[in-house]
């Protein structure tokens, strides 16, 4: 008590001589004011108010997958242009490099004589294997539970004999594919292409078939 007294009349004095100066400081913030208004106990050190933690960072939303589009419309060949473009010229090509047939110095062998013909053969075969799947597809196939299958079926075989005679180089079985390649055809058509009724041609395939020697399949 008494150093109290000593030491307030001791700083009365230094105000007084004009010698004692308070210093002026920054303006304090809400949160320290009110901790400055609370009485402090004798002896006890002030603390510095704690620092409110930061929030973690949101993690970043993944970007949505993008969406498939929708396929575009696909162009598919009508039958016509199948036998056009596909059939014809690729069974054609195959009975040039197949079968016999005479001419002024006599029969002539067709028949591939080296690799890169056997080759051309080999491809010819394989698009109509490929020809006669495009002809049994829904909207292709003329009438799927008749005869139209069927021909087809015996396209897509005699393609398969084509191309594994071509591979193995075999004459005769080449030939053979050769003849069956034309006679499904022959059958389609006799059947399924419409004629005027003048023509020559017999619509009862069954019947040429028959006058030809041939058993019908």
């Amino acid at each position: 008590m008494r150093r109290g007294l000593m030491l307030a009349a001791s700083v009365a004095a230094m105000v007084a001589a004009g010698g004692f100066a308070l210093a002026q400081t920054p303006a304090q913030t809400s949160a320290s004011k009110s901790r400055a208004a609370e009485p402090i106990a004798h002896g006890q050190a002030q603390t510095p108010a704690a620092a409110t933690p930061a929030k973690p960072a949101a993690p970043a939303t993944p970007p949505a997958a993008a969406k498939p589009g929708a396929p575009a419309e696909l162009t598919r060949l009508s039958v016509k242009d199948i036998m056009r473009h596909i059939v014809n010229p690729a069974a054609e090509s195959f009975w040039a490099h197949s079968g016999e047939v005479d001419d002024e110095k006599g029969a002539n062998d067709r028949i591939p004589t080296n690799d890169a013909t056997w080759a051309i053969n080999i491809d010819n075969a394989a698009q109509i294997v490929e020809a006669a799947n495009l002809l049994m597809t829904e909207g292709r196939a003329r009438d799927p539970n008749g005869p139209w299958m069927k021909y087809a079926i015996a396209l897509n075989k005699a393609g398969v004999a084509g191309m594994a005679a071509a591979t193995a180089h075999d004459h005769d079985k080449t030939n053979d594919a050769g003849s069956a390649m034309y006679d499904a055809c022959f059958q389609c058509h006799g059947r399924y292409i419409p004629r005027p009724k003048d023509s020559l041609y017999k619509h009862n395939i069954d019947e040429d078939l028959k006058a030809a020697g041939k058993s019908p399949k």
